[in-house]
């Protein structure tokens, strides 16, 4: 993970009433701006969900889209090595379900 999305997990669970937002290019961290590249490494590691907003434009409404950290992400602040584990079971050809459970992969 890189510095900028670990520190953007940090902010996240340091502050709840923290949000990630989408406008746009735009992307904000509470009120530190960070960029679309870190918002697009959390959501590929599934660390943050969508909690208000048009995401993205799917529904076809406009104004910023606001993240807030899961349990996914919870989880990769508490145990630096779940990343590689995690994207192996993303990546995985055949793609099987899991879940996490105490900060490990768990296949079901």
């Amino acid at each position: 993970m890189t510095p900028g999305a670990k520190r953007v997990l940090e902010d996240l669970v340091a502050d709840e009433d923290c949000d990630l937002a989408q406008e746009g290019l735009a992307v904000y961290c509470g009120t530190r701006r960070t960029n679309v590249r870190v918002l697009k490494e959390l959501l590929e590691l599934v660390a943050v969900s969508i909690t208000f907003g048009s995401g993205n434009g799917l529904l076809k409404e406009k104004g910023p889209t606001y993240f807030g950290i899961n349990d996914t992400g919870r989880a990769l602040l508490r145990r630096p090595e779940l990343e590689d584990e995690l994207r192996r079971a993303l990546y995985a050809t055949p793609r099987r379900p899991f879940s996490i459970r105490n900060d490990r992969i768990i296949l079901i």
